[in-house]
């Protein structure tokens, strides 16, 4: 249910629960949170910011994580998929770094996400894909490890072998409480608008689809495909170890066969295999499963060949290909366990992240909120009805809250982390008179996935001007 906050005014009187404020949802649990994201907008392309506010509004991604940069027509004419480092540094990364550190977010944006209107690569020697420098925070490594696949990225989960055991699941929060200042900058586009990509219809669609997946637990096939071809065989040791884990998980059924996937096997939570063509559209796939072909030029859009990352996108299934010819290297490219940390409730976005060990020319294209397998969780905020001054008391819980176990509350006014505990008192005279959104954000602890979600009321501050 949603209530519309701005009709609910709240003061230190008359306790009243409200979970839901403003339009926005509550009841959907991620890993990585929608106020952890930074999403960049190209504020020369209506495209940009019409799929970023629609991105905006099915996230609720708070306004003060939204960063807008601006893209000449001499850098990026909307239509082309290069940049040069240069540009790159000058009209995306510093901007962005900027914007961050201008509002005091550098220890709570944990990813990127781009808008559509954006360049897809970055013409250093060998190229990089536009979202494989941001990971690197725009420093390019040598060379060989970008054409070889050597670059190993400290997010990644494993195995390398098949008979090497892959790391636990893990949120991007945990992974950057380890790393502190190594922690990389995972990037995701969601989409690409132009020649060969999809349109902003398309895009919309299937983030509605996506967005709709979340916590819903659902059941289907992981097909992985082979077959003969350099492209298949080069990840073959991936799969029968990653079945083996999926079909633990009840509910869920793995296959591997040299057969493409038929109606026995629909719906699709999954799909991997080798090909420069994939018949995507005949395949019944769950919006907000990943799949991949494993291409030379997947996310290529200046060439007419092989099947597109968007072909994929349009049917509301996440995926990523290489920027350029990638020579079939499987560090490349998305590791079968992908699905193992999806199982495990991680999002799209670290699902991905955890399973590519060289990230440097893989364009990750969808929603990389998606979390289909999350659980559900429930927040409520408990407060006083009218308008706020002075000190103000607020609480949370959780709906049907399991004692055992531990829950972490973070409290964000206006899009900042301000306090954490499940009681807030709030002094209302630090934010100027009028309307604010206070969101408390619910996470489990002591897990190496720490699903979180929030519940986000909108306030009427009024101190008379005394602030």
């Amino acid at each position: 249910m949603k209530i519309k906050s701005t009709r609910l005014p709240l003061r230190r009187l008359s306790k009243a629960v409200l979970t839901v404020s403003i339009g926005l949802i509550v009841s959907k649990a991620f890993a990585l949170g929608p106020h952890e994201i930074a999403l960049v907008v190209n504020e020369d392309s209506i495209e940009s910011i019409l799929l970023a506010d629609v991105y905006k509004r099915l996230r609720s991604i708070p306004d003060r994580n939204i960063i807008r940069v601006s893209l000449p027509k001499a850098v990026y004419d909307g239509t082309g998929t290069d940049i040069s480092p240069e540009n790159f540094t000058e009209y995306i990364w510093k901007p962005v770094m900027r914007r961050i550190d201008d509002t005091g977010m550098r220890a709570q944006i944990l990813a990127c996400v781009y808008s559509c209107g954006f360049p897809t690569r970055v013409t250093t020697t060998p190229a990089m894909s536009l979202t494989g420098l941001t990971f690197l925070r725009n420093k390019i490594p040598d060379h060989g490890l970008i054409e070889q696949g050597r670059y190993v990225s400290d997010l990644f989960a494993g195995p390398t072998t098949a008979d090497a055991v892959a790391r636990p699941s893990a949120a991007f929060d945990v992974l950057r409480n380890k790393l502190l200042d190594l922690m990389p900058f995972p990037a995701m586009m969601l989409a690409f608008i132009g020649d060969r990509g999809m349109t902003v219809g398309e895009a919309i669609a299937s983030l509605e689809k996506t967005a709709a997946m979340d916590s819903t637990q659902p059941t289907g096939t992981f097909f992985f495909a082979v077959n003969n071809d350099v492209r298949s065989t080069c990840r073959h040791w991936e799969y029968a170890g990653a079945a083996r884990v999926i079909n633990s998980y009840e509910g869920q059924v793995a296959v591997v066969s040299t057969n493409m996937p038929s109606k026995e096997n629909f719906p699709l939570a999954g799909f991997m295999t080798g090909a420069q063509h994939v018949p995507v559209r005949s395949l019944e796939m769950l919006p907000g499963a990943y799949g991949d072909n494993l291409t030379s030029w997947g996310a290529d859009f200046e060439r007419a060949a092989h099947t597109k990352v968007t072909d994929w996108f349009k049917t509301g299934v996440i995926s990523s290909g290489t920027v350029v010819e990638p020579y079939a290297i499987w560090t490349k490219f998305a590791n079968a366990f992908i699905f193992v940390h999806y199982l495990n409730g991680c999002t799209a976005y670290e699902s991905i992240f955890k399973s590519v060990s060289c990230p440097l020319q893989i364009l990750p294209l969808g929603d990389p909120l998606c979390n289909p397998w999350a659980p559900k969780i429930t927040p409520v905020i408990e407060s006083s009805s009218g308008a706020l001054s002075g000190l103000a008391d607020l609480s949370a819980s959780v709906e049907n809250e399991n004692p055992k176990v531990f829950l972490r509350f973070n409290w964000l006014v206006d899009g900042v982390n301000v306090a954490s505990g499940r009681n807030f008192v709030w002094d209302t005279k630090g934010v100027d008179d009028g309307r604010h959104r206070v969101r408390v954000v619910v996470k489990h602890q002591l897990e190496s996935v720490r699903h979180q979600a929030f519940a986000e009321i909108e306030v009427e501050v009024n101190n008379g001007g005394d602030n």
